[in-house]
């Protein structure tokens, strides 16, 4: 099982568990028998991560940012 941290979106309310959180929850996983890997957050600091491009169009706004074509 991949476990994947959430990551910080601005105008997002709920927050990720913490670190040792998310590694207890890993290790209870474990000695349950079912093989977890927690994945790394990548892109987090350039607001690029899973879920956080979204959160660039403004709060309140109704205009869409749009994907470039390909």
């Amino acid at each position: 099982m991949n476990l994947i941290p959430l990551n910080p979106t601005p105008g997002y309310p709920t927050r990720g568990t913490p670190r040792d959180g998310v590694r207890r929850f890993r290790n209870q996983l474990d000695d349950l028998g079912v093989n977890a890997t927690v994945r790394r957050n990548r892109g987090t600091d350039i607001d690029a991560a899973c879920g956080q491009l979204a959160a660039r169009v403004e709060l309140g706004s109704r205009d869409a940012v749009s994907a470039p074509s390909r």
